[in-house]
């Protein structure tokens, strides 16, 4: 689904007519995914700050906000 969605750059509509489900049920999915690749990534960047390892202003900004910056900020 990731992959149809972020790098194919489908909408969650062509994705779920082509393998038959809601577009609802597609969204819901996805945000389930993300909110599970948040919280890994806040893992690893959590253990990247405990060891002193280099981390970009945006992890920074990321692992003390739980999200990214918005653009143009």
């Amino acid at each position: 689904m990731l992959y149809y969605l972020f790098l194919r750059d489908y909408s969650a509509t062509e994705y779920a007519e082509s393998i038959g489900q809601s577009d609802r049920n597609i969204r819901g999915i996805r945000e389930t995914a993300l909110k599970k690749i948040r919280k890994l990534y806040g893992s690893i960047l959590t253990y990247r700050k405990e060891n002193s390892l280099p981390m970009t202003i945006d992890e920074k900004y990321f692992l003390e906000n739980g999200v990214r910056k918005k653009k143009g900020k």
